[in-house]
């Protein structure tokens, strides 16, 4: 399950719990589903995953099937920031959001450490 969420961390993608509350107007032009796919780099999760957030007034959550929570969003600028825990695992992510795009690096910060990158695009 580790891998599953270093997966979803890349999106882990759209979180701005970091970031901190974006005006609506602004942030309301990354709402929608967002299909992410992850790429495992480095550590010991050797598995990439696809799944799918949700974005609403710049705030993500998971929208998938798996027990995961996901917090965090997307900035009016475009910056991501954000968190996925199954349990006691969790994934750290951080990217940029341009239009229908977004992209970015994730990490877990625990056992097993690992890294990589991840890709969303709007749904």
């Amino acid at each position: 399950m580790v891998h599953k969420i270093a997966g979803l961390t890349a999106l882990a993608l759209l979180s701005a719990a970091a970031v901190g509350p974006a005006r609506a107007d602004n942030a309301r032009r990354f709402d929608g589903r967002w299909v992410v796919r992850t790429s495992a780099e480095s550590g010991s999760c050797g598995k990439n995953y696809d799944f799918k957030l949700a974005v609403k007034n710049g705030t993500v959550t998971y929208a998938g099937f798996w027990p995961v929570k996901a917090t965090g969003g997307i900035s009016k600028l475009g910056v991501v920031r954000m968190t996925l825990a199954h349990g006691q695992q969790k994934v750290t992510a951080k990217g940029l959001a341009e239009g229908d795009q977004a992209s970015g690096d994730w990490s877990s910060p625990d056992h097993p450490k690992c890294s990589g990158s991840w890709f969303a695009k709007r749904a």
